[in-house]
């Protein structure tokens, strides 16, 4: 070989001639003509497996039989076609060639050679190669498109599977080489095989006429049974078609869950409401029944405007903040507000509202929950006015009490001062637990009080100042992070205070609150070196049944467990030395808090 493979982009020529005139004619002929770059060899040259890249080769005899088994490797492992040229002096060169030979050449010249004869055999049979190059490249595009496709596809003649893609396999769960051959009809359910029939006969020349004969069927495969919408369209080989399923039944499945819950929600007994917050002002987009029953508008009245239309002139300031707060920190909130019905009457509006996100977290929708709770609040107005006319008379009456019981406590008979110390110290404690029922009936008034992210830390600080403020000789020590943000209110202060005072009371010194803070929990607890809480006050920890009975022991270890899960927390005690009681809180990550 005189030259490596040209890098050009020109049509390269390998002239592998034995004949001596001839090869100096022709490589002399490349050499000089524009578009052509020569590699030129020897007769012996290929038979090594060195053979030079080429588009179009010019050979005589013996030089094709030189570098015909490369030739005819690199044939059968490039699929193009690749154009050999035979020159040779005698006119009947060609047929005296062996077939196996013959079957390389693809175009015969006889000198004298005409230059511009053989230019045009050369431009040809290179133009041959080039489409050839093209179509086979175009024919990998549509194996390889046809093979990623991802919903299954199949090539069917006459009714039996050639060939199908990966997503077909998957939906049969059978190999392609298994089944191919294999009637298509014979994994489809025995009703749906006419429907199929006819759609592989009606099958058009052309995908956008196939459209309109979609059909659905049901696949019967290892995997189950899938529905698919399919059609048909033929391939232009004889009685070969394309057709094309598309795998239905989890969008069915889906569709139907949606259904169900559209169904659930337009029939729930709560009001339900979906608003958008990527469009102007965050309107409804979703209103059920019950919402349009409580707040007396038609759900095509609401739809398309943001919920405070049910606001009015004695809705709470406060409460509106609050929501807004929440809102804007794409956090939950549960308030109770006053609302007015499309007639004007007033109504209060119990009110849940969460954002809904998508799959990296971004909110998409808030979804509204609303609980007309008017006449719970009136009840728990009336029993409020209930609650203060009694508190009121016990502490006028036990003032009468005590005071009888103080001219008691003058007596000189020790027998009769025993007895006023007594009646004494149960009026006291009478007077106690009415104050501590007040504190109660604050905390279980649900209306008055909102879950927010809350600093346990700032809450027991605070409360720890009050009891000292109370009694300011106490022994009570803090073991405090600088910060432990959780789900509270304001009424978890007073467990810690009624916490604190229980163990003052009762207990021995020193009384130490202590905050621990973990990632999902954090723990508040108060011990003292004390004999502990007696047995029968320790059904507090120990029964989830609230009983008279179980109260004799007063409200303060009640308020306590109360106050605690009314935030979602937990309440324990430890017996052994020193004894304590655990509070155990939601811990709220920092950066989704606000408190």
């Amino acid at each position: 070989m005189s030259d490596p493979t040209p890098q050009t982009d020109d049509t390269v020529v390998l002239v592998a001639v034995s004949n001596r005139g001839n090869r100096d004619v022709l490589v002399d002929w490349v050499r000089d003509s524009p578009g052509y770059a020569l590699v030129e060899c020897s007769p012996d040259i290929g038979v090594d497996g060195s053979l030079p890249e080429f588009d179009i080769c010019l050979v005589d005899a013996p030089g094709l039989r030189a570098i015909e088994p490369e030739v005819r490797e690199r044939r059968s492992r490039q699929q193009p076609f690749m154009p050999c040229l035979l020159v040779e002096n005698r006119a009947d060169a060609f047929d005296r060639l062996p077939p196996e030979i013959r079957e390389l050449v693809d175009d015969v010249v006889t000198p004298p050679i005409d230059p511009g004869r053989l230019r045009f055999r050369i431009d040809t049979l290179s133009r041959r190669r080039r489409l050839d190059e093209e179509l086979r490249q175009t024919e990998q595009r549509y194996r390889r498109l046809f093979e990623l496709a991802p919903s299954p596809k199949f090539l069917v003649e006459d009714g039996a599977i050639k060939a199908m893609n990966r997503a077909a396999e998957g939906l049969l769960g059978r190999d392609r080489e298994a089944v191919r051959g294999e009637s298509l009809a014979s994994f489809v359910a025995g009703e749906d095989r006419e429907t199929l029939r006819h759609v592989l006969e009606d099958a058009p020349a052309h995908v956008s006429q196939s459209s309109a004969r979609s059909r659905t069927v049901v696949f019967e495969t290892d995997t189950g049974a899938a529905i698919c919408e399919f059609s048909a369209v033929l391939t232009g080989e004889g009685d070969e078609r394309l057709v094309l399923a598309q795998d239905l039944t989890e969008r069915i499945e889906r569709e139907r869950r949606l259904d169900l819950y559209r169904r659930a929600m337009d029939e729930a007994s709560i009001g339900i409401t979906i608003t958008d917050p990527s469009l102007p002002d965050n309107p409804m987009i979703y209103a059920n029944d019950r919402f349009a029953e409580i707040t007396g508008y038609d759900r095509e009245e609401v739809i398309g405007r943001n919920c405070r239309f049910l606001q009015g002139a004695d809705t709470s300031d406060e409460t509106v903040a609050r929501l807004r707060r929440a809102i804007d920190a794409e956090r939950p909130v549960s308030v109770t507000i006053l609302n007015y019905r499309k007639n004007g009457d007033p109504f209060h509006n119990a009110l849940d509202v969460m954002p809904v996100r998508n799959a990296v977290g971004e909110v998409t929708n808030y979804l509204g929950f609303q609980r007309d709770v008017t006449e719970s609040v009136r009840q728990q107005q009336r029993l409020s006015v209930l609650d203060r006319v009694l508190r009121h008379n016990v502490r006028n009456r036990m003032n009468v009490v005590l005071g009888y019981a103080q001219q008691l406590a003058d007596n000189e008979d020790p027998a009769v001062r025993q007895v006023a110390d007594r009646i004494t110290d149960a009026g006291e404690d009478l007077v106690r637990q009415s104050e501590s029922a007040r504190r109660f009936r604050n905390v279980v008034d649900e209306s008055s009080q909102t879950l927010e992210h809350r600093d346990l830390v700032a809450i027991a600080t605070d409360a720890v100042e009050e009891v000292l403020d109370a009694s300011p000789d106490a022994d009570v020590r803090t073991e405090f992070p600088d910060r432990a943000v959780v789900q509270a209110d304001e009424s978890v202060s007073l467990g810690i205070v009624e916490l604190i005072e229980n163990a003052l009371e009762h207990g021995a010194p020193p009384v130490v609150v202590r905050i621990d803070a973990g990632d999902d929990r954090t723990t508040l607890s108060v011990s003292d070196q004390g004999s502990g809480i007696p047995p029968e006050e320790r059904n507090v920890f120990e029964t989830d049944e609230e009983r008279p009975t179980e109260h004799a022991g007063g409200v303060g270890l009640w308020l306590v467990r109360w106050t605690t899960e009314r935030v979602g927390g937990q309440i324990s005690y430890d017996a052994s030395a020193p004894a304590t009681v655990r509070l155990r809180f939601r811990t709220v990550c920092e950066t989704d808090s606000d408190a």
